[in-house]
This record gives structure tokens, sequence and C-alpha cells, in this order.
């Protein structure tokens, strides 16, 4: 039923309110904010319950679930047909209001407040170097500096947004993420002496995917996966508190020579890099006018795939899966560049990007990995004056946006490149498909229309989206290999998604999704998940 209060509708527009789980229509003045919408309706007689503390004392309590996601509702402004629920994954006391007791019961658990020396029953770490004989030698202007780092993860205000999505919380027993982000303000204060670090250990610090849900929703744009979760693991692995399979990774790529990869490869698979090195022939294409082999025996060495009628050239920066799992996956992306006029070359002393690592705080190996990449991908954008590095994995392309401060070269995901360079007619293909948005693909480079654009460019394909497309698959963090049991329980609701949608094939842009999600569909389904690149190369 419409609930209408005036009698001039050409200044109403109509919303969505959730009471007892059911969405009423409302019709309210079009320029006002939820908060206000709430107001007006309350005014009218309608009793809507819901928080609102402004000029109390505790901002952020407004938040509520705006068509999917979680917002300030004195922030955001009503739109026709707008759906107004109270926050998921939180028991609803009524209409707009969630029960909040068990979030202050943690709070308080927690011990949210600064900790020194003398404070009763509190005993830093014989090992931590963050004491408060320590803090005595810091000066003024250090103190300041230190208070100051933590500037960002201590602007929370307490609106759960972050609480409400993430999937780690929703799937495991995780504290959530606004508890990670106080613990870390603790952690990294050095008037603080109370051990954080293991605190965080204790509360499955490692279960985080490392989604970025948490970034998206914050209203003050707190980043609690670099800033907070990524600096505890930091810190929890120089203290010897860390995951035994993570260790398995470290130990892996410093026994490996050429430092290339966190993957085992699949006997009797050739590494993709040396199959190219060995064989060039061997993936050239129809696409291609030549193969130049460039400083045989340099450091720099490396192989282009010079495309027929070339409009521009680009680096390929392989990764972990492609160079040593996923090898057919290389010969598609090398098949579908040239194929739209762009010519590859390709690095062989390239190395992981170093995200597996990043991810779980050993960013000392990470660093490493870093600094070769730098130097080789640096001197060949420069000297080839490259459109671009671009890269098939979601993981690396965010790792080497954004963890690569000092890049001097410009990183691009394949479906961000081909989009911008212009898309084939593509060969009608008759099936149907959904598509996962990977989260380092859409939350670590703001990238998810270009995939749409080129599923919904080739002819006859049927593309159905899912529920939730870009729900967290659960591979990501380190979590697939640390915590394999929180990994399939988020994977669980990924898989419900897409059976959901009848579709023959699941397509991603990342192979770590890729590998997950076909893992988990396994166990109910033999719905094959392939990458865009993968696709492409059938319809052109």
């Amino acid at each position: 039923m419409c609930e209408i209060m005036k009698n001039n509708d050409d200044l109403l527009i109509p919303i969505y309110i959730m009471r007892n789980k059911i969405f009423k229509k409302y019709m309210v003045p079009s320029d006002l904010t939820i908060i206000e919408a709430l107001e007006y309706l309350n005014n009218n007689g309608f009793e809507i319950k819901y928080r609102s503390s402004c000029k109390a004392g505790q901002c952020g309590s407004c938040a509520v679930c705006v068509n999917g996601l979680p917002k300030l509702a004195c922030k955001t402004k009503v739109e026709e047909d707008m759906k107004i629920e109270p926050l998921r994954n939180f028991e609803i006391i009524e209409d707009l209001i969630v029960n909040r007791d068990e979030y202050y019961k943690a709070q308080k658990e927690f011990e949210n407040w600064i900790h020194k020396k003398s404070d009763e029953n509190t005993k830093s770490d014989e090992n931590d170097e963050k004491t408060g004989d320590n803090l005595k030698l810091l000066s003024d202007e250090d103190l300041f500096s230190t208070i100051s780092d933590i500037g960002e993860v201590r602007n929370c205000i307490d609106c759960m947004s972050c609480m409400s999505t993430c999937p780690a919380r929703m799937y495991s027993d995780y504290t959530g993420p606004t508890f990670m982000r106080l613990l870390a303000r603790y952690a990294r204060d050095a008037r603080d002496n109370k051990d954080r670090v293991k605190e965080a250990f204790e509360n499955n610090l490692y279960n985080c995917t490392t989604c970025g849900r948490c970034v998206k929703v914050c209203p003050n744009s707190i980043d609690t996966v670099h800033n907070a979760v990524e600096k505890l693991r930091e810190l929890s692995f120089k203290k010897g508190l860390n995951l035994k399979n993570h260790l398995e990774v470290r130990k892996f790529i410093n026994e490996n020579p050429a430092k290339r990869t966190v993957a085992r490869p699949k006997a009797p698979e050739i590494p993709l890099l040396e199959d190219i090195w060995n064989n060039p022939e061997k993936f050239n294409t129809e696409f291609t006018e030549k193969i130049v082999i460039e400083n045989k025996d340099n450091v720099n060495k490396s192989i282009e795939y010079i495309a027929k009628n070339a409009k521009t050239t680009v680096a390929l920066f392989t990764g972990c899966l492609m160079d040593y799992r996923l090898q057919e996956l290389g010969k598609s992306a090398i098949r579908v560049l040239n194929a739209h006029k762009i010519s590859v070359i390709i690095p062989m002393n390239q190395v992981c990007c170093g995200s597996p690592l990043i991810r779980t705080g050993q960013t000392d190996v990470a660093k490493e990995l870093r600094n070769i990449n730098l130097e080789i991908f640096d001197k060949v954008f420069l000297d080839k004056s490259l459109d671009c590095i671009v890269t098939l994995c979601a993981g690396c392309g965010s790792t080497l946006k954004n963890d690569y401060k000092e890049k001097k070269f410009i990183v691009k995901d394949i479906t961000e490149l081909l989009v911008e360079k212009g898309l084939l007619n593509y060969k009608p293909y008759d099936i149907t498909i959904t598509y996962h948005d990977p989260c380092h693909l859409k939350r670590g480079q703001d990238i998810f229309e270009q995939p749409r654009i080129i599923l919904n460019s080739i002819p006859k394909l049927k593309f159905v989206e899912m529920e939730i497309p870009d729900q967290c698959c659960g591979a990501g963090g380190g979590v697939r290999s640390g915590k394999p049991e929180v990994a399939y329980s988020i994977g669980e609701k990924k898989t419900e998604m897409i059976l959901n949608t009848k579709a023959d094939y699941v397509i991603t842009v990342c192979p770590f999704c890729n590998y997950h999600i076909e893992d988990c569909l396994s166990k109910v389904s033999n719905i094959p998940v392939m990458n865009i690149v993968k696709l492409l190369d059938k319809v052109i």
C-alpha cells in the first residue's frame, strides 16, 4: 500500500522502507535526506523507529542499508524507488533499529583506551620494543609523528557499516574490521603498552580476505585493509605470530632461485616464461607479424610479439598462476592482444608481484620482489615508450598499482586496456554466463564496467548478473592458504549465487578467484569458471 501525505504529488517521490521484514512504500519530498524523510513521515503519524544521535555525542548511529549498501541517513539524499532497511547481519530490534549491544560489549572487552605501563594488570611482552621506558625516550616531535601516523584509524564514528558488510564476519568467527582498526590504532601508538598484536592474532586477524568492502562503505574513508589489517599482520609476523602455510609460501619463494612464483608448478607443465623463451614460435598467432628476441644474454632479456598493423605496445606481467599453472591463459593473452592490434613484450626475468606476501605481513621478501620488478618494468616501459604494463590478474594489478609507490610505469588491467583501445566485432557465442567481480579489481582498481562492456559486446551471449556480483569469493588475503575452512565458508555463498543464475559458465578476471570458485562449485556442480581472456580467445 502506498502511504501519501500530501495532495501535491508532483513534489513527492516514492521510497521503500523495511518494516517487520517487509518493504512498504511511502511518498516523501524529493529534496530531503533520509533522516529528514523519516522525520517528515513521523510528523505525519507513521511512527517509524530509527536511531539518530546527532548533536548528542554519537555520530554514526543513523547508519542504515540503502539499496544494499550501508549509508549515513543524515548524509544521503532520498532518490526515487530507494530501498531503506536496517543494517544487515545484525539483530533487528524494530524497523530500522538494530541491536548494538554486542558491539559495545566487544569494545569494552578490547579495552578501548590507552594502557600505560603503570596500568594495573597490564604487562608488555618482554620482546616488545614498545614499552613505557622507550616512550620516555620519545621526543615531542617523535610522539607527534606517531600520533599523526595513526590519525586515520582514529576517525571511526561507530556507524558499524563495515561490520554489516564484512564477509569474514558473516561466515566465520572474525571479530570484524572496526575492531582490527581499534587494535591497530593502539598497536601503532607508542603510548600504549598492551599487547594489541597478540590480541588481534587471537581474534582471527588472518580471517580477513582483504576484500576492501569495509573501506568502500566507510563514511570517513578509513582504509582498514592497508592501515589496520595489513599493518597488524606485519607486526604479527615480526613477533612470530603467523600461520604455517603462509611460512611455506615464504620458504618456497626463497628456495626458488628465480623468485618467480609463490605457486607450486603442476607437473609435468613447463612454466610459461620458460616455454616462451625456449619455444617462441609455439606462441605465434595469425595476428602476429613477427617475433623479436632482445638482450638474449642480459638481465633485461625479453621476447616481443609484434602485432599486424600494431596501434600500441604493452609489456605483459604474467603473475605466478599464469606462469606456473595457467600456461594456456598466457597463450590466449598473446593472441587476444595481437588480435586487437596490440604488440606484446614479455620480460623474461620478471618475478612474483609480492601480493601474497604483502597480504600476510611478510613485507621483507615482498620488498625484494618489488625492487626486482621495478628495475625490469621501469626500464622496458621507458626504453620502449610503452602504453602500459598489462595484467590478467586482479591481485597482481592492484599490487602493481597501489603497492609499487615508486614505479615509473603505468599499469592497466587487460579489460581496461581493450575497452580503451577499441573492441573487435566478435563472433557469436550462444551461451549463458554470469560474471564475478574480483575484489582486487572492483575495489582495488575501480574496474567493473569494462568487463561488462566486453561481455555485452559478444553476439548471442546471454549475460545474467548474480545477486551480489562483487561479493568476495573467499580466496584473497592469504585466507585460502592459511584458513581454508574460512575461504570455503565464504565461497559457499558465492556458489549459491552462481547456481541461482543457471549460467553455463562463470567469467572472471582473477586466477585466484578462478581456482577457488571452481573448487567450491565442484562440490555441487560442474559449471566451469573461465578467465575473460579465454572467452575472448574463442570469439576473435
